[in-house]
Order: C-alpha cells, then structure tokens, then sequence
C-alpha cells in the first residue's frame, strides 16, 4: 500500500471518484479549447494517488499524460508550447465568460484577476527544453 494511499475506505472511494471525474474533464479539454487538459490530469493523478493505486500507476505510465505528471513533480516545469497554449486558452476561455455571462463589474474584475494570476503562474514556471530524438 503506498504512503499516500488513505486508510479510510470511504475516503479511498471518494478520492477515486473525484480522480474519474478530474480524468473525464481532462479527456474533454484535450479536444474542446479553454478546458484545461493539464491541470485536471494532475488532479487526478493527486486523488489516485490518495485513493486506488491500479489508477494512479495507470495514469503516471500513460504514454501522453504521465510525462506531464512525471516532469511537472520532478520541477521540471512545461514546455515552451505548454505554455503558450496554457496562456492562449485562459485568456480565450476568461475573455468569452466575461464577454458572454458577466454581467456585474467585480465579478468581471474579479475573473481578469484570477485569468491574471494563473496566467502569471504558467509562465513563471521552469521552462522545460525538449530533448532531442
């Protein structure tokens, strides 16, 4: 049983549904602009880890997604593409939810803060190099 893993039953049940639904959102944003694939991914490797071990190595070993995971503990950070395609995304998806659904200023004020933050957060992480083939 890994350190991580929770001793609670019901815990473990929770963790693992919040992981399936963290993955599901995660497959979504791969193909629909403004989900974000990254970060749902990481999240749900987060609860598979505190909650069914079989998932969590599946996930950490998935050919697209467990070298995001792998890198992004070891502080390697994303790479140059990662995150230009991180900031265009919040800034679309932040850009239409403001422009299309709010309607009161501080929500708006609001929403450009935290696009800014997360945005800043992106950025700000190490810049992975790709190795060569």
């Amino acid at each position: 049983m890994s350190d991580k893993l929770s001793r609670s039953r019901v815990l473990r049940v929770i963790y693992t549904l919040l992981g399936l639904v963290c993955l599901g959102l995660g497959f979504i944003g791969v193909g629909v602009l403004g989900i974000p694939t990254f970060d749902f991914i990481l999240l749900a490797a987060f609860f598979f880890a505190m909650g069914n071990e079989r998932l969590h190595t599946w996930i950490i070993n998935h050919k697209m997604f467990g070298p995001m995971i792998r890198d992004y503990r070891a502080g390697r950070g994303f790479t140059r593409r990662m995150k230009i395609t991180g900031v265009v995304a919040v800034t679309i998806s932040f850009a239409l939810t403001i422009g299309l659904a709010v309607r009161n200023l501080y929500v708006g004020i609001g929403l450009v803060a935290l696009a800014t933050g997360i945005c800043w957060y992106i950025v700000s992480r190490p810049t992975k190099t790709l190795e060569p083939a």
